[in-house]
């Protein structure tokens, strides 16, 4: 069984929200903003997104071919660091706050090339943490075969509603293989908090993160999407994962970290330059204060199936 496979819109352009149908009219050129794409690669590429003015959903204008896009997408070549790891146990300790055991099986759903929540739960004992993703090579976790274990007693979703086109099709799918009165963590960016004036900032360029994200929600569609399955909210997180009181572990450290560079993703895969980091007022200023300064743009929402 395979969920959600590569797709290819066939329209050429987003104009009618996925939650809503809102319809937009293509000729009201107000209602478009236009953002830089944020990977290396593909620097110097714009495309345009609109925000329903009905459920604030904000919607990437453009269909491409996004086969072409992962192809250089640098999140996919993360190792797990001791860095990473210090962020993974954040989702950890949310799993875990609401009974995830040794004894539990988990899928990470979404989870990449390299798999790094996966890798990590298994370091730590947990042996039936199991990853799978259509951009992966079936060799790593592109393999579907994996999905046939059964139902899963945990879900991750962390990062990917956001990258389908039918947020109802998928957490469908997802509801399938949950078992009953499983738990399902969804992460993704929070459209309410997201500035589309200022497609400038990495502070609100990453979450946008065109032409990668499809669509971004607000807390209240994202509950109306699980709600809609017959789940049960159990517990709501305003921050991202790795939005912590670390020093220099907070979001808003990482968007300054990248402005000393390209203003790419690219830049927190590779080595840390602490030098250039550390001689950076703005970067010491965030890596301090970052935390209590967050702007919110990403949110985490644990559901509960039923019987």
């Amino acid at each position: 069984m395979q969920l959600q496979p590569k797709q290819v819109n066939t329209n050429k352009q987003r104009l009618e929200c996925v939650i809503c149908h809102y319809h937009l009219d293509a000729n009201d050129k107000s209602a478009f903003f236009t953002f830089p794409c944020n990977v290396r690669a593909f620097i110097g590429e714009k495309f345009k997104v609109w925000r329903c003015p009905h459920c604030k959903t904000i919607h990437c204008l453009d269909a491409v071919d996004l086969d072409h896009y992962y192809t250089k997408y640098p999140l996919s070549q993360a190792k797990l660091t001791q860095g990473y790891r210090s962020l993974c146990s954040n989702v950890y300790r949310q799993l875990t706050k609401h009974g995830f055991s040794k004894t539990h099986s988990l899928l990470d759903y979404g989870c990449g090339g390299n798999g790094l929540f996966v890798q990590y739960f298994r370091e730590r004992g947990f042996t039936n943490s199991y990853g799978y993703d259509p951009y992966a090579s079936e060799d790593s976790f592109g393999n579907p075969a994996v999905l046939g274990h059964g139902q899963f007693d945990y879900i991750l979703l962390h990062e990917v509603i956001e990258h389908v086109e039918d947020p109802n099709a998928l957490l469908s799918q997802l509801n399938s293989l949950l078992s009953s009165k499983g738990y399902i963590l969804i992460t993704t960016p929070n459209a309410a908090n997201i500035d589309l004036n200022r497609p400038d900032l990495p502070d609100h360029y990453n979450p946008v993160h065109v032409p990668y994200h499809l669509h971004i929600y607000t807390h209240e569609i994202l509950e109306f999407l699980g709600t809609s399955q017959r789940w049960e909210l159990v517990d709501f997180y305003e921050r991202r994962y790795g939005d912590t009181r670390r020093f220099g572990f907070n979001v808003r450290a990482w968007n300054a970290y990248v402005s000393l560079f390209d203003g790419s993703l690219d830049v927190l895969v590779e080595p840390l330059q602490i030098v250039k980091a550390l001689t950076s007022y703005k970067f010491l200023f965030y890596a301090i204060f970052g935390y209590w300064l967050s702007l919110h743009c990403g949110m985490a929402i644990m559901f509960r199936k039923g019987v």
